[in-house]
């Protein structure tokens, strides 16, 4: 099954191709968005590029100056997505807009298959000479519906007149607005983006046209420097970083926090490879928005959360910060307490509210980051998986059933485990309500085989465990020692 522990591999279910055009007008620097309707079940509410799915009949044949049929087809996919969206017709010489009731326009959204013939017919085609390349996009795999999306930069001396398709239609708003205006309203929370458009804007806003196009063909998943991501809200980052943890999970959630001032919580990686790549997609993104490494932080020191917090620190000559039962390898490390709060300034304030929930470890703690309701949680959940209690890691079952309870009555937009899939809304809530559910499942099964006669460890678990792979007993022999500590009165 394809989770978002293979992220942005090609495994899984097959992205749908698709393409996409950034509509660039050179005189004032502004680009053209589309509004999705909110009644979309896909990304509904959310603004975009105009652009869409490439479609069987999209051939390429009407493309010249290209020797790629493939990339033929997504640009004509492309420019006829514009057209369906905005009335903008791309063809070379001829740019005009159709309004929402031209019949040409609304054949072609009904029928997609009419647009080449529509331009054979009038005698036009679709210059690539026209459009640069401005990088690739393939949706994480854990992701139910996925796109491999082509960008294209269309430059235009002034704004185009665009008209939406719409209010009962997919494309119900339209506008012209800078790369720095989108940013900010974005920010404010008047204007909802995906991470790939969030990736172009900032590169827009802050470099040449020129460097800005060079920075975008180096775009995650297709790039030597740069590593897969996610932006699930304004100023928060997250990058699943490769880390040698417990199976299922193969890579550790390090979440960074900010605008200008950035928290790095979790940087677990471990390959010393994979810390370089890391180091150059932090310093690309810094530099793509203005902004600069202020504090390294952790849920917790186990290795795959923490390996790389000391170098880290190092190289950026900024603090560590733990609670003080995490801080035994970072001896200039700087406590944090249940109830402190850190705040990293930005167009707005992002505030990193410590909660200490004790469990998995005496040290654990969870962050609330209260403007945008981000709950980072570490160890204390996965998405798959389980969370070891381990007694000879200072593991307390107890502590870790109240800290479950506890995080299941924050009202957290989004959860972001320490591995696996970000959890959204009451989805994070259910997760911690189901991962205590099935401790106590557990528990109420070791009672059973206890009554039964089983005394020992080894007695224990093909009772307790009998629905575990017998290879994943030394784990389970951890959280069995756990319960029974518990049971015990411990």
């Amino acid at each position: 099954m394809a989770t978002w522990l293979t992220y942005n591999s090609t495994e899984g279910a097959t992205p749908r191709q698709a393409a996409v055009v950034i509509l660039y007008e050179e005189a004032g620097g502004s680009v053209l968005f589309v509004k999705r309707n909110r009644r979309l079940a896909f990304m509904g509410g959310h603004y975009a590029f105009p652009g869409g799915r490439v479609s069987e009949s999209d051939t390429g044949r009407c493309v010249k100056n290209v020797s790629d049929p493939g990339l033929a087809r997504y640009l004509t996919a492309a420019v006829r997505e514009v057209f369906e969206e905005t009335g903008i017709l791309l063809a070379k010489g001829f740019c005009r807009c159709y309004g929402q009731d031209d019949p040409v326009r609304r054949g072609v959204v009904e029928a997609p298959e009419k647009f080449e013939p529509f331009l054979e017919s009038e005698g036009y085609h679709i210059d690539m000479d026209d459009f640069v390349p401005a990088g690739r996009w393939i949706t994480p795999s854990f992701s139910p519906m996925r796109f491999d999306t082509r960008y294209f930069l269309y430059r235009c001396p002034a704004p185009l007149s665009a008209s939406p398709m719409g209010e009962a239609e997919e494309i119900t708003e339209v506008d012209w607005l800078t790369p720095q205006q989108a940013l900010e309203r974005r920010g404010m929370g008047t204007m909802t983006l995906s991470t790939p458009p969030v990736f172009v804007l900032q590169r827009l806003a802050t470099f040449s046209l020129s460097e800005a196009l060079d920075r975008l063909q180096r775009t995650p998943g297709f790039s030597d420097t740069l590593i897969d991501y996610i932006e699930p809200a304004p100023g928060i980052h997250i990058v699943p970083v490769k880390a040698h943890t417990l199976p299922p999970a193969t890579h550790t959630n390090c979440v960074i926090v900010g605008e200008t001032e950035l928290a790095i919580i979790d940087p677990g990686v471990q390959d010393e490879e994979e810390q370089k790549r890391f180091v150059l997609h932090l310093d690309d993104m810094c530099e793509g928005v203005g902004g600069r490494p202020a504090a390294i932080l952790l849920t917790h020191s186990h290795p795959d959360h923490a390996a790389f917090a000391a170098g880290l620190s190092g190289r950026y000559d900024v603090p560590v910060y733990a609670h003080a039962a995490s801080l035994e390898r970072f001896p200039a490390g700087r406590p944090l307490r249940e109830g402190d709060t850190l705040e990293f300034p930005g167009l707005h304030p992002w505030r990193l509210r410590c909660a200490h929930t004790p469990g998995h470890h005496p040290g654990h703690l969870c962050l609330f980051e209260e403007r945008t309701r981000t709950l980072i949680c570490g160890d204390v959940i996965a998405n798959p998986g389980t969370i070891v209690i381990n007694p000879d890691d200072g593991g307390d079952m107890n502590a870790y059933l109240d800290s479950l309870e506890r995080l299941a009555r924050i009202d957290a937009l989004l959860t972001v485990p320490g591995h696996g899939a970000p959890l959204m809304g009451a989805d994070g809530v259910a997760m911690f309500r189901k991962t205590l559910e099935h401790r106590l499942m557990r528990e109420n099964k070791i009672r059973d085989a206890l009554g039964k006669g089983a005394k020992t460890v080894e007695e224990l678990l093909p009772l307790a465990y009998d629905d575990t792979p017998v290879e994943l007993y030394p784990l389970a022999a951890c959280q069995l020692r756990a319960h029974l500590i518990r049971l015990q009165g411990g």
